[in-house]
Formats: structure tokens, sequence, C-alpha cells
């Protein structure tokens, strides 16, 4: 009973700190427009977080190893808490900077969170217990998004801000009369792994397929997401388009409140769309298209023979989505579009990472889960940047164009996963 109700009480904590991440992603780019951001520019806002999150988990794993997961959890959703109120109360650019900064760093916390959950669960309970984590994002990305849009046109980054900040408030108190201590002599190291085991990763069959994919992936995905709310006011407002001009880091622009209130509900209904239709299609279509038509082994081995093809359709539909984005005759056209990315990524993301689950050594299972990790942050640090670079210096189409080409090969990459999953699955059963 103690352990079902710390479950649940570190799902409250990852479903609160995923909601109020999920709140200000469509809304950075509205933003930093407002305090004269550049593409550029609102491309590194969105980076920033990522970077200083994948420079902090490892520290943040360490520390709770030492000192125990509660007073680490403790800390991070105090620095949360602060990085949200001076988002809020922002008014330049350089603050708005500086509270990514500080709620990335404790944004590392996601990772201490999953290591309360491999403490009180046992091997065979772990991929459940995981799985917690995983409902919380699709949750935090379903609910942020459509929040973050009311709010924002109701009351600018200050609403967004503050009811973010009070969300790490209900984490603060959940966490501190909740959640007990759970580390103890035998706990598995929460220490994140980070690049330097990709190398060897790399040289192991369909695993280092994997980790290519979803670097190539994820610089993609991330180039749309960092880009597309400042695409959104570029042109499709009612009032028109928000003219961009000035140098690489600064635009002269000047939306009045009107505008911005518009740009905040359209990209925040835009983004709640994909995260409605990526749980749907991960909570339910994915699992019976990968499901073996007779028994475990499909021919091969039980070893992810469907996954690679899924994710072969997923990697189209992504490059069709990103394709299609710049030749939108109107807004609302953008939704269909939208739903093509929304169900591309949710066939993607699951299959890549069952695949490099099914084929990573046992003995090398965390090291190659951490390589495969960081290969997925590093992408979503170099896509937002590229992503506002292209923006910037090309125009509004060239993130998108050069999306749809990276994921395009990255599916003629997944295409030969597929044979290389089949050879592997008959080596399998002959070995066996």
């Amino acid at each position: 009973m103690a352990r079902e109700a710390s479950l649940r009480v570190v799902f409250g904590i990852a479903v609160l700190d995923l909601i109020g991440f999920g709140i200000l992603i469509p809304q950075l780019g509205v933003y930093g427009v407002r305090f004269g951001a550049s593409p550029f520019a609102v491309g590194l806002l969105v980076a920033v977080y990522s970077l200083m999150q994948l420079v902090a988990a490892p520290v943040m794993g360490r520390l709770s190893d030492r000192f125990g997961r509660r007073p680490v959890l403790l800390v991070s959703q105090v620095g949360s808490l602060l990085g949200y109120v001076l988002f809020a109360f922002a008014h330049t650019l350089p603050l708005l900077f500086l509270s990514r900064v500080i709620d990335g760093v404790s944004g590392g916390n996601v990772s201490t969170a999953q290591a309360v959950v491999a403490d009180i669960t046992k091997p065979h309970e772990r991929a459940r217990g995981m799985g917690i984590i995983g409902a919380a994002f699709g949750l935090g990305f379903v609910l942020g998004p459509a929040l973050g849009g009311i709010l924002g046109a109701w009351g600018g980054n200050l609403a967004i801000g503050l009811f973010a900040a009070g969300l790490s408030a209900l984490n603060l108190l959940n966490t501190w009369f909740f959640l007990p201590e759970t580390r103890h002599a035998g706990s598995p190291s929460a220490t994140v792994r980070s690049m330097k085991g990709a190398t060897a990763v790399m040289t192991l069959p369909v695993v280092g397929r994997c980790v290519v994919l979803v670097l190539l992936y994820t610089v993609a995905f991330a180039q749309m997401e960092g880009t597309f709310s400042v695409y959104l006011l570029t042109r499709f407002l009612s009032s028109g388009p928000v003219p961009l001009e000035g140098g690489w880091l600064v635009h002269a622009a000047l939306p009045d409140a009107a505008t911005l209130r518009e740009a905040s509900l359209r990209s925040g209904a835009l983004f709640a769309v994909v995260g409605v239709l990526s749980a749907l299609v991960q909570g339910g279509l994915v699992r019976r298209l990968v499901a073996p038509a007779h028994g475990p082994s499909d021919g091969a081995g039980g070893r992810g023979g469907r996954e690679a093809p899924v994710a072969v359709v997923g990697f189209g539909l992504t490059a069709a989505g990103l394709a299609l984005l710049p030749v939108a005759p109107s807004y609302g056209w953008l939704f269909p579009m939208m739903g093509l990315l929304a169900v591309g990524s949710a066939l993607v993301t699951p299959c890549l990472s069952a695949l490099v689950s099914l084929h990573a050594p046992s003995e090398r299972q965390g090291a190659v889960l951490g390589a495969y990790q960081a290969s997925g942050s590093l992408g979503r640090i170099v896509g937002p940047a590229l992503g506002g670079l292209l923006f910037t210096r090309l125009g509004p189409a060239a993130p998108y164009g050069t999306g749809a080409v990276l994921v395009a090969l990255g599916g003629l990459l997944a295409l030969s996963l597929v044979t290389q999953v089949r050879m592997s699955g008959a080596g399998a059963e002959q070995s066996s």
C-alpha cells in the first residue's frame, strides 16, 4: 500500500511538472517576439532549457544518490517555482532567457522522479512504474498547451508564469507532506549517462541505427516546435502577419495586445491537437499495430518484428506534415497538417524506444538507454537553434523543408532497419 501511495504521489508530481512545462512551449515564441527576439533567438530560448536539463540531470542523479531523492526533488521544485515567477514578471529578453536557464536546471528533477520509481518497484514491476512517468508526459502535453493558450490570451506571460509557479508550489507541498525518502542501501543509481558511451553503442546491430534515427527525427521535429509560434505570427493571424525585421538575435516587432492574445490561443489550440492525437495513438493504436498476429514470435524472434515497419510509416507521415506546413493556405489547414505530425510522432517515438530496449544486451541496458535518451536530448538542443537560424536567414519555410528532408532520410534508414531487425530475429531463433 505504501508503494502504491508513493507511485500516486510521483505521478502527481510528474503531471504537475509537465503541465507547467507544456504550458510554456507554444508560448515562448509569442513572448519572445514581444520582447524583440528574432526567430533564431526564439529557437535558442527553446533550446537552452534542454541544454541546461542535459547538463543538470547527471548532477541531480549523483546528488540524489548521495543525499536522497526527497531533498533533491524539493530543491529542484523551488528552482522551477523561481524560474516560472521570473518568466511571469520578465519584461526583457535577457530575463526571459534567465527564467528558462533556471527552469532547465531544475528540470533535471524528472530523472529523480524516475529514480524514486526505481527505488520502490521490483525489477519485474519496473516497466509499469516507468509507464506512470510516460503517462504523466502524455497528460502534461495534452493539458499544458491548451491551458497556455487560454492563460496567454487572458493575462499574457504574467498569467502563464504565475499559474505554472502555482503548480510548482503544489508540487513542493505534495513532496514535502506525502513523499517519504525512498533511497536505501541497494537502490539503483540515479546517475544519468550522457553521450560519452554513444560511440560504443553505435556498433550494436539495430541499436546503433535507432540512436541515429532518434537524433535525426528529434532535430527535425524540434525545428518545428521551436519556430512554430513565430511562423504563426508571421502568417496566420486575422489581423494580418506580424513583420519581423532585424539582425541575428533582435527583430523590431511591435505586436499589440490583441495580436498576442490571438497568437496565444491559436498556437495553444494547435499544440493541444498534437498532444491529444499523440496520446490517443500511443495509448491504443500503436499497441495493436505492433502486437504479434500469431503469438509472441512473428518471424522476428519476439524482438520487434513489427515496430520497425510502423516506425517507417511514422517517418513518412511526419515528413509529409513538415513538407505541407509551409504551403498551408489558411489557419484551418494547419490542423490536418499538425495531425500528420502528431500521428507520425506517436508511431515513431515508442517504436524506436521499444527496438532499443529489445535489442540492447541485457548487461548493457542502462548504458544503451542512457545513450539513446542523450541522443534525443541533443536533438532537442540542436533542433530549435537550427530551425530558428534557418527561419531568420532563409525565411519561414526553411525549417520545415529542412526538417522534411531530414525525416525522409530517416525514413530511408528506417527501411533498412526493417531488414536488419528481421535478420537479427532470425539469428536469435536459430541460436535458440
